[in-house]
C-alpha cells in the first residue's frame, strides 16, 4: 500500500454513503525545500544506524547556526531558496527514515499551505467537487507506519455507495482534473477492480 494520506468523506441523508479521497504524491520535489526540511521534525533513525545522515546534519545545523548569527534575513532566504540537502534529481535519499512532517505531507502545518504543488491543487479540487451541495464529514487518515498522534498504520476505511454514486463521484473527480494514476490509487482505495478504471 502506498504511504499516503486520505480523506473519508461520509455523505448523510437517507441513504447515506462514504468514500475515500487519496492524495497521490507525485515525487516532484516541490515541497523538498530546505525550509520545509527543518520544520519537518526529526529523522527517523539513531546516530550509530545512520552515522552518514547524521555526520551530514549536524554539518548542515553548524553552517546554518554560523549563517543565522552573521546575518538573519541571508539565513532566511537561504532556507526558503534552497533544496532539503537529501534531496537528488527530486528523489528523497533518505526516504524510509524521513521525518514524520516529510511522511505526512501535505497534511502537515507546512503541507496544507504549499501553493506551488500540482497533485495538491487537485487534491483540494477535487474535494471541493466531492462536497459541492452535499451534508457531509470528513476525516484524514493516513496509511504507513505509526507517528505520533497521527491515524495511521490502520486499515483503510470501508467506503459505501452504489455504482451509480460511484461513477457520479469519477465524472465529478475527472472534470476537476483527475489523473489517471489518482483514478487507479481512488479505486484501490474504495474496493474497486481495475476494470473499474476502464468502465467508469
Amino acid at each position: 500500500m502506498v504511504d499516503t494520506f486520505y480523506l473519508h468523506l461520509e455523505f448523510t441523508g437517507k441513504n447515506g454513503w462514504s468514500i475515500n479521497l487519496p492524495f497521490l504524491c507525485t515525487k516532484c520535489g516541490t515541497c523538498c525545500t530546505l525550509e520545509d526540511f527543518l520544520t519537518a521534525g526529526k529523522i527517523n533513525a539513531k546516530p550509530e544506524e545512520h552515522p552518514k545522515v547524521h555526520a551530514k546534519l549536524k554539518a548542515l545545523f553548524e553552517e546554518l547556526g554560523k549563517m543565522w548569527e552573521a546575518d538573519e534575513s541571508k539565513y532566511e532566504t537561504y532556507t526558503m531558496h534552497n533544496p532539503c540537502p537529501f534531496l537528488v534529481k527530486n528523489s528523497c535519499t533518505i526516504y524510509e527514515i524521513r521525518p514524520d512532517g516529510c511522511r505526512l505531507f501535505p497534511k502537515t502545518a507546512f503541507g496544507m499551505q504549499s501553493q506551488d504543488c500540482e497533485p495538491l491543487t487537485r487534491f483540494r479540487k477535487m474535494c471541493a467537487a466531492l462536497k459541492k451541495g452535499r451534508t457531509h464529514t470528513g476525516t484524514y487518515y493516513f496509511t504507513g507506519k505509526t507517528m505520533g498522534s497521527a491515524k495511521c498504520d490502520e486499515p483503510i476505511k470501508p467506503s459505501k455507495f452504489t455504482q451509480k454514486q460511484y461513477q457520479a463521484c469519477v465524472a465529478k473527480l475527472r472534470q476537476a482534473g483527475m489523473t489517471d494514476d489518482e483514478l487507479t490509487l481512488f479505486n484501490d482505495f474504495n474496493g474497486q477492480n481495475k476494470s473499474c478504471v476502464r468502465t467508469c
